[in-house]
């Protein structure tokens, strides 16, 4: 029989959840403002007016602070995409080739408003995602992370598989098709920064059209994405 926690030992895990997460929010804030190489436990110390020893005693370091941050990302996104999903289920006659394509543009809006919604966030895969050195090593990297990655990843090919039951697309590799949609979309919002030099590359009808060009070489019928467009909007920017 498990014994029940007493109120002494409670009140400690409370304590070191409430540490972990001023932790991981100053490293989040280091990490926007200065980069991987700004974000070192010494520095992170200094900020939290810690022990460098004491920091140890929550993370064992700069990897598992990463991929901790990681983690809360995407479960968010995750959490995105759920209410994203049912909102966009209520807006169309269920099982019609529309209802689908709407519940896959949603999805797909959910990432694309990132920047807007939640730029700390954004800015993080951004790092990530976009930096093409190896920041965490394979060895040290969190493997519950990785379950994490692909119900994203899956959310989007079952959506991809879901329209095509409902005749929104045609036959095809859905995690292929998802993996070229996901990549071709982060790279066009890894543009958006080089905005203030050349405003077309801000232009955020540019990943709009991307999304909605590589859905119809997928097998979307164009007046089908030209009528779903402003419902996809609406939805996608009304997440918190």
């Amino acid at each position: 029989m498990t014994t029940p926690p007493d109120a002494a030992q409670l009140g400690r895990e409370e304590r070191r959840a409430a540490t972990r997460e001023r932790i991981l929010e100053t490293a989040m804030r280091l990490l926007v403002e200065q980069g991987w190489e700004g974000l070192t436990i010494a520095k992170l110390a200094r900020e939290l007016d810690y022990a460098v020893g004491a920091l140890y005693r929550y993370f064992p370091g700069k990897s598992a602070i990463l991929t901790s941050l990681e983690r809360r990302v995407v479960e968010r996104l995750g959490q995105d995409l759920e209410r994203a999903a049912e909102a966009a289920r209520g807006a169309r006659p269920e099982g019609t080739p529309e209802a689908a394509l709407l519940e896959l543009r949603v999805a797909v809006g959910v990432y694309e408003t990132l920047p807007l919604r939640r730029p700390t966030d954004f800015k993080l895969l951004m790092l990530s995602l976009g930096e093409p050195r190896e920041l965490v090593a394979s060895e040290e990297m969190d493997p519950s992370l990785l379950p994490g990655f692909r119900a994203l990843i899956g959310g989007f090919a079952a959506r991809l598989i879901a329209a095509t039951a409902a005749g929104a697309r045609t036959e095809g590799n859905a995690l292929r098709r998802t993996l070229r949609l996901w990549g071709a979309l982060h790279g066009v919002l890894q543009l958006r920064k080089q905005g203030r030099f050349e405003p077309t590359l801000a232009d955020a009808e540019l990943a709009e059209e991307l999304v909605e060009d590589l859905l119809a070489g997928f097998g979307a019928d164009r007046a089908a994405l030209d009528g779903i467009r402003d419902d996809a909007r609406r939805l996608a920017h009304a997440l918190p």
